[in-house]
């Protein structure tokens, strides 16, 4: 994999064109702010970002501004999988509720999502109609240090998670369920596929994973982390089906697992 990380700077436009023939098909950048104004504007070889995989984001200024996503500058990168936002202190929102007129270009379907350290952020936004292309390909998402987040995905949206693999929370002292309950009927059912790893780690507010009375199905959960959660009460109100699940670590540190009958007995 070929890495680079562009630092903000007056003198970045020149640094693009002179790294074009070092680095012709360019897989992992990080950049800030000002750096994803200059390569929105045009500053660079447009070409230069068509095979990037990872991305890394930073807005590390100014946290009375409230701040959205590039997503101008996302259509420029087609091939992008994984995608990293980190310190956007004034970030409310990933996918905003509003389709607005520059997503009417092919986004990148994202395999993983990682949010870190968004104090602001209060939703991901995946329950959006516009985004469902977004939900329907993710493999992995991790949220960590998000401190204003009450809940990750709405019912009808973690109804779409199909691939979803590994689901990985932490120290977000707010979160109060994973799945947010809705007015589903009681005989529906969540299908959690793929999901093979689920870790929960310094929830301090965290009641369930999910309080409504739908069936979850994970026919691939094994281990389940449950760490520093004092306030789980119960996995989910409503039935659970997995078969394959063995037990419930409670630490990363010890590997011992905890079973008693089933997921929610356990928890």
């Amino acid at each position: 994999m070929t890495v680079m990380n562009i630092e903000c700077s007056s003198q970045l436009q020149q640094p693009l064109f002179s790294v074009e023939k070092v680095v012709p098909k360019l897989k992992d950048l990080t950049l800030n702010e000002e750096n994803i104004i200059l390569l929105s504007d045009g500053h660079g070889p447009p070409h230069l970002l068509c095979n990037l995989n990872k991305l890394d984001l930073s807005y590390e200024h100014d946290d009375r501004k409230e701040k959205t996503l590039p997503f101008d500058f996302l259509l420029k990168v087609p091939s992008l999988q994984r995608l990293e936002v980190r310190q956007c202190f004034g970030l409310k929102e990933i996918f905003p509720s509003q389709k607005l007129e520059v997503h009417d270009g092919k986004l990148p379907k994202l395999k993983r999502l990682t949010l870190v350290k968004l104090h602001k952020l209060d939703s991901i936004g995946l329950e959006h109609p516009w985004v469902k292309p977004f939900s329907v390909t993710l493999k992995r998402l991790t949220v960590r240090l998000c401190n204003k987040i009450h809940y990750l995905f709405t019912f009808s949206t973690a109804e779409s998670l199909v691939q979803l693999e590994f689901l990985y929370i932490e120290e977000c002292g707010l979160i109060r369920e994973i799945v947010k309950k809705e007015d589903e009927d009681a005989s529906a059912e969540i299908k959690f596929g793929r999901l093979t790893t689920l870790e929960l780690d310094s929830l301090p507010k965290l009641a369930s994973f999910y309080s409504g009375k739908a069936t979850l199905q994970f026919s691939r959960l094994k281990t389940v982390t449950v760490a520093e959660c004092p306030n789980m009460i119960t996995f989910s109100e409503g039935s659970i089906n997995a078969p394959m699940f063995h037990g419930i670590e409670t630490s990363k540190d010890d590997f011992d697992l905890t079973f008693l009958n089933d997921l929610n007995s356990t928890v």
